[in-house]
């Protein structure tokens, strides 16, 4: 296996959804504090779908492709289909990762889930990637 699919390589070079919306409905912050790894999904939701997405990413390459894709395959999607998403499809979608990279696709469930659990408890995550800075 190459060490990037070529997913991978697309999105980390053509990132989709890449910024903030200020005015989210929704906040959802992961880190991984053993590789630093972090993704925040920014998102407004009307009627229970998923209507526009960005995110912020920071750590390798696979993070933020990851990132991109997920906003992807989150957009316009209803959020039980969010919170159905696991690491092994999220792998899928990216084209398969290396043993190294599969955190990412966990990274990447982890924080489509806490989406939709922020979104349902009227909660919302802080900016920890600028607040640790």
């Amino acid at each position: 296996m190459a060490r990037f699919s070529p997913t991978v390589v697309d999105h980390f070079t053509n990132p989709r959804n890449a910024g903030e919306l200020t005015d989210a409905d929704v906040r959802a912050f992961v880190g991984n504090p053993v590789c630093g790894d972090q993704i925040l999904l920014t998102a407004h939701v009307r009627d229970d779908l998923v209507t526009e997405i960005r995110f912020q990413a920071f750590g390798c390459s696979a993070s933020l492709a990851v990132a991109s894709l997920l906003t992807t395959a989150i957009q316009g999607v209803p959020l039980d289909d969010v919170k159905g998403l696991d690491a092994t499809r999220i792998e899928q979608l990216a084209g398969g990762l290396a043993p190294d990279q599969r955190h990412v696709a966990a990274l990447g469930a982890d924080v489509a889930h806490r989406l939709v659990d922020n979104f349902r408890r009227g909660s919302n995550d802080d900016d920890p990637i600028t607040c640790s800075a």
